[in-house]
């Protein structure tokens, strides 16, 4: 029997950011409906699943709209998700648009800027008594949502995308908030910003500010 354990399982939305990924790796311009055909031709070869548009009673298991597709490349495109690692170009052939991705020149590595200080008052210095150390509570639930609203607040003037892992080190003082990448996910959504999912690790899924 066949091994299926290992076929990849994503969002249409991270399908079609992995396929602009795979073009820009090998330097090929592309095109819109090129998208759709490798991402059809994937999901029909079994290499990959896109559950949210799996159908029943058809010759094809996964039913992947062109005009979807469009919609979703448009998306990451206008919000700038490819900025960090290349540029893309667009030209008309006269049919359609084409478009040619360019690495972008990194120069040194990035410096994550510095967690902005919230008025609230510091945690308390850990403080040693005769037969016992005491550290620092574990912040509040509204403590942690005030750090993540000034520091995205703060991101927003800088016009600097935050990824998730960015917030977690932000809120944390002299004591770690205890709060996974996966429940800072949703607490930021909670509180109306829109998160662009990475496909390899939601630590650097970026807040869209």
């Amino acid at each position: 029997m066949c091994d299926q354990t290992n076929i990849p399982s994503v969002t249409l939305q991270t399908a079609v950011l992995l396929q602009v990924k795979e073009f820009a790796i090998s330097n090929t311009a592309f095109s819109v409906h090129d998208i759709t055909r490798d991402i059809r031709k994937k999901t029909a070869s079994g290499e990959l699943e896109i559950p949210e548009v799996e159908v029943s009673g058809a010759s094809f298991r996964f039913n992947i709209p062109h005009v979807m597709v469009k919609a979703l490349f448009d998306k990451l495109w206008r919000t700038g998700v490819f900025d960090p690692n290349f540029t893309l170009s667009r030209q008309s052939n006269g049919l359609y648009f084409e478009y040619t991705p360019s690495p972008v020149n990194t120069g040194p590595a990035t410096v994550i800027p510095p967690a902005v200080t919230t008025p609230a008052a510091p945690a308390p210095a850990v403080v040693v008594t005769r037969d016992k150390v005491t550290t620092p509570p574990t912040p509040s639930h509204s403590m942690m949502v005030d750090r993540i609203r000034t520091y995205l607040a703060n991101c927003t003037n800088r016009s600097f995308r935050p990824t998730i892992k960015n917030i977690q080190s932000a809120i944390k003082r002299e004591v770690s908030t205890g709060y996974t990448c996966d429940e800072l996910k949703s607490y930021i959504t909670q509180i109306g910003y829109v998160i662009i999912d990475d496909p390899d690790a939601i630590s650097r899924s970026q807040v869209v500010v």
